[in-house]
């Protein structure tokens, strides 16, 4: 069955929080990465950490220290090329297996997410122990640990999927034209014109009233139910937005006993 949006807090370790620090440890590679680390955390997938001259048999190991205790259930693995690799907790004592372990040994996704019982912690450990070709470098674009929001039971309509260049096109005296382009930016509208399902509605309150930007899936790990997964729509697109209208509850045509007529106008934000 396909699967709807997932939506989730705010990565903990994102760019703009200053505290966290992720300490790479390779006995093999000429280069850990060390300098990319960042890369990790910066919700993008144009770049990424990656290792020079490590291989399978290294145990490559990502220490994430947040600083601050997070109650977490939530980690994700964004476009990355590892195959082995366990992922742990830190309980206060010594690191140990979540409720759910996390402990692959033959993966071949390139977008992974584990969820497991909320566990509070400070650090996070990943030991790697295979690519999916071997001995190839580590690369991991990101790594995201938060808490889950929630998924849509309802399908709302995705209205105006963007990506935005933010163009402006200068005619030269050539008669060319210079085109002047960014990065590139997501938008899009969630639309249902009578919405009755009260944990969606819960779920829509919580995004519009949550205090930092949230974390919006489309794809939810599942590429198969889409005819051909467009930018957006991948699995490696997780996109931190914010609506940028106002919450309007008006009841469908007016009546109290229906549901709400909803449009939701999302824009990928800084923070």
């Amino acid at each position: 069955m396909a699967q709807n949006i997932k939506w989730y807090n705010k990565n903990f370790i994102d760019i703009d929080n200053p505290d966290p620090t992720i300490t790479i440890t390779d006995s093999v590679a000429t280069d850990t990465g060390q300098s990319y680390v960042d890369y990790m955390i910066n919700r993008n997938n144009t770049s990424g950490w990656r290792t020079t001259g490590s291989n399978d048999s290294a145990n490559t190991q990502i220490d994430i220290d947040m600083i601050d205790t997070y109650g977490i259930d939530r980690i994700l693995l964004v476009n990355h090329n590892l195959k082995a690799f366990t992922i742990q907790y830190y309980n206060g004592a010594s690191y140990t297996d979540f409720s759910t372990p996390i402990n692959e040994t033959t993966n071949t996704n390139t977008t992974n997410e584990f969820s497991f019982n909320s566990v509070q912690t400070s650090q996070i450990r990943i030991i790697i122990t295979g690519t999916q070709v071997a001995d190839e470098d580590k690369l991991i674009s990101q790594l995201i640990i938060t808490t889950a929001l929630g998924q849509f039971e309802g399908w709302p309509q995705i209205v105006k999927p963007t990506i935005s260049k933010n163009k402006k096109n200068s005619r030269l005296l050539s008669g060319k034209s210079l085109v002047t382009r960014q990065v590139g930016s997501f938008s899009c509208e969630l639309s249902v014109e009578n919405w009755n399902n009260s944990n969606d509605l819960d779920l829509v309150e919580s995004i519009y009233f949550n205090p930092t930007g949230v974390l919006m899936w489309v794809n939810a790990g599942d590429d198969s139910q889409f005819s051909r997964t467009n930018i957006g729509y991948r699995s490696k697109d997780i996109y931190l937005v914010y609506p940028v209208n106002e919450y309007i509850p008006e009841f469908y045509k007016f009546y109290y006993n229906t549901g709400i007529k909803i449009k939701i106008k999302l824009a990928e934000v800084v923070r």
